[in-house]
């Protein structure tokens, strides 16, 4: 079974687990079932606190019982909410704000998503970068 018809069977069906095969079973997992369904406002602070029973200490098949009885019965769209996607900086723009700023990597990648165009390249001008380079990172 996918995780869309888990999450079917929970929400709608509410099915008893015997009645799963041995394989379609060992389908379930309770990280992707927690997983999906935070993704409902109305669901989040239930799931965030059973999340912590559910993986490592429940079996699947009494995760899967517990939300089947206790979330209410009902077709639901979850839009999934993907991560952000790591913007690509360019190693020597990077190796310049650390240095200026004194700070790491990560907090420089940081630093360049709020600083302005105009004070990004007073720092590119203090540190000689040329001015070809300077409209390429100020893209």
């Amino acid at each position: 079974m996918t995780i869309f018809q888990w999450i079917d069977q929970i929400l709608i069906h509410k099915k008893s687990w015997n009645s799963f095969t041995e394989l379609d079973q060992k389908t379930f997992s309770s990280f992707i079932i927690n997983r999906w369904l935070s993704m409902d406002e109305e669901f989040i602070e239930v799931v965030n606190y059973f999340q912590k029973y559910a993986i490592g200490t429940l079996e699947p098949r009494e995760v899967y019982k517990w939300y089947s009885d206790f979330l209410p019965k009902g077709k639901r769209y979850n839009k999934y909410i993907k991560s952000k996607k790591d913007t690509k900086y360019d190693p020597e723009l990077l190796n310049i704000m650390c240095i200026h700023f004194e700070c790491s990597k990560l907090q420089a990648k940081e630093l360049l998503q709020l600083i302005s165009r105009e004070n990004l390249k007073e720092v590119l001008v203090m540190y000689g970068t040329d001015n070809k380079k300077i409209r390429k990172f100020i893209k």
